[in-house]
């Protein structure tokens, strides 16, 4: 009998062997888009940390800036536009967690503001810091000898955002009293900043404390866990 009678069978896949394969290749694939949106929300997650990490060290430099170039007040008790007799006054004053409304945190007159443009204005300029519903602002104009209380604030001060979404801000001033009575050790151990007054002027001992702390520490605390902690020392 010649061959022709009894074609050979076509090779091929089964029903099964296909089914199969389309289940394993759905697999893989599931697998594949798992890792890659994982990925990606990773690599967004820390564009972002990073993003926020460079803001925060942004705020350090200019606060860095302003503090290095701190002015100590002046004694205006002959000048009777001058209520208490004291011209750029340091004030500053920890947040206790509410960062909600408007609150001051730091307020001082620095010198050295460089002039390129060779502007007719002051060398010195008056700053301050502050929140604002989370947001850390920097607010600034040039110092003009005027009492706080003449201040346009609409027109004078020019408002710079520094940080958005802070959970809190605390700020530990230390008083010469203080550095005074604990000599070389008043920065030993993690927590030594932990007796440090928390608002400034000192009222704290005998009469009001009207100078520049010997230093400042500030730790911000970020509404996403960001802390960082910054120590100034305003003696030199």
């Amino acid at each position: 009998m010649s061959s022709a009678a009894h074609p050979q069978p076509q090779a091929g896949f089964t029903l099964i062997e296909v089914v199969i394969a389309l289940a394993i290749t759905a697999v893989i694939m599931t697998f594949t888009y798992q890792s890659f949106s994982t990925a990606s929300r990773s690599a967004e997650a820390s564009a972002q940390t990073l993003a926020r990490i460079n803001e925060l060290d942004r705020t350090w430099q200019i606060l860095n800036q302003d503090l290095r170039h701190i002015l100590q007040p002046v004694d205006a008790s002959n000048d009777p536009n001058v209520p208490g007799g004291l011209r750029r006054p340091f004030r500053g004053a920890s947040l206790y967690g509410d960062t909600s409304g408007d609150k001051l945190v730091l307020r001082f007159t620095r010198g050295g503001w460089l002039n390129p443009m060779n502007r007719p204005r002051s060398d010195m300029q008056q700053v301050i810091y502050r929140i604002e519903d989370g947001t850390l602002w920097r607010d600034y104009r040039p110092e003009r000898n005027l009492v706080i209380e003449d201040w346009l604030y609409a027109t004078d001060l020019i408002r710079q955002p520094m940080l958005e979404a802070i959970a809190d801000i605390d700020v530990r001033f230390l008083s010469q009293q203080k550095a005074q009575q604990q000599g070389t050790g008043v920065l030993s151990g993690e927590d030594y900043a932990r007796d440090w007054v928390q608002t400034w002027p000192d009222s704290s001992g005998v009469g009001v404390d009207t100078s520049l702390p010997v230093a400042v520490v500030i730790r911000i605390e970020l509404e996403d866990g960001l802390v960082s902690e910054r120590l100034y020392d305003l003696a030199q």
